[in-house]
């Protein structure tokens, strides 16, 4: 059985196919034709869909036409664990598809995920299959965005590590503040969840993950396939 996972987020349209655990193939979708061509290669008999951004009607005619099943992911699908959030409404889907693929790869583990995207997210799932919710902060390039357009003279720089944590210019003293400071910020929120729950094993995912990665000090894994994955768990544990 082949599946398409997607994954439509805040600035791109990600998505992969599956047959059943293995990646076959994953890429991001620019235009329309694109969807007929892969759906005519890899003919998928079921979709699974995440949207937090613009397009998911458009995406959902265009497998309709071409007669793919598709699973939307809301807060009401049954999932392989427990929610434990106040307002699931209001949960980003891709958020839950990351806890999916985080408990398929460490079952009863604790699990940490750092999504660094557009925002950062960071989300836990308990030993005992319960999503503890977590938090969510301004991304990388929104930070350097942010100084740039609430300021009258910072630039907005290329992001890229700085040479040091001691910035020697405007553009490398922004580097510092946002690429360190996130390393930080990211270091400190996984020593809070430790010193809560214990052991837990953290991974990486999201567009500047592989900036972070190297810069954080506890075991780490990256895994930039990390909501697609998540999102074909989803729909195996839907369709099974």
């Amino acid at each position: 059985m082949i599946n398409l996972a997607i994954d439509i987020g805040n600035s791109r349209t990600k998505v992969a196919f599956f047959e059943v655990n293995k990646l076959m193939h994953e890429q991001i979708i620019d235009n329309e034709n694109q969807w007929h061509a892969l759906i005519k290669n890899f003919k998928p008999q079921y979709a699974v869909m995440s949207a937090v951004g613009a397009g998911a009607d458009a995406v959902s005619a265009i497998l309709s036409a071409l007669k793919v099943s598709l699973l939307q992911v809301n807060y009401q699908t049954p999932f392989p664990f427990t929610i434990n959030y106040n307002t699931p409404q209001t949960l980003g889907m891709d958020r839950v598809a990351a806890i999916a693929a985080a408990q398929f790869l460490y079952p009863n583990k604790n699990c940490l995920v750092i999504d660094a995207g557009t925002c950062i997210t960071y989300d836990f799932i308990s030993t005992n299959r319960s999503y503890q919710g977590g938090a969510i902060a301004p991304g990388m390039h929104m930070r350097l965005q942010a100084m740039y357009e609430f300021t009258h003279k910072l630039p907005l720089p290329n992001l890229n590590w700085p040479e040091d944590f001691e910035g020697k210019s405007t553009e490398q003293s922004l580097l510092s503040g946002v690429c360190i400071g996130v390393a930080d910020e990211i270091n400190g929120r996984i020593a809070r969840y430790t010193e809560r729950y214990g052991q837990l094993q953290v991974i990486i995912c999201g567009g500047n993950s592989h900036l972070l990665a190297k810069h954080i000090k506890n075991n780490i894994f990256a895994a930039p396939s990390l909501v697609l994955m998540g999102l074909n768990q989803i729909l195996l544990f839907n369709v099974k």
